[in-house]
């Protein structure tokens, strides 16, 4: 079917999505600030929190927000 895609995009649960984000990206945060230099692990920092910080990154900014729209 040509239009498979936006048939899926459409059944996706944004809210239990927006939550499970916000959830791991809290959990992320934690993590990430609560290591001190002596119980930093950089196989942590190098696998988990930078790949996902990046990946953040990569979606904002390719999903812009114009201020003027949210009016």
């Amino acid at each position: 079917m040509k239009y498979d895609n936006i048939e899926k995009v459409k059944r996706l649960d944004f809210d239990r999505l927006d939550m499970l984000v916000s959830e791991r990206l809290g959990a992320l945060k934690l993590l990430a600030q609560g290591m001190t230099e002596r119980e930093v692990n950089d196989d942590i920092c190098r696998d988990l929190i930078l790949p996902c910080v990046y990946l953040l990154a990569q979606f904002l900014e390719a999903v812009k927000i114009d201020e003027e729209e949210k009016k």
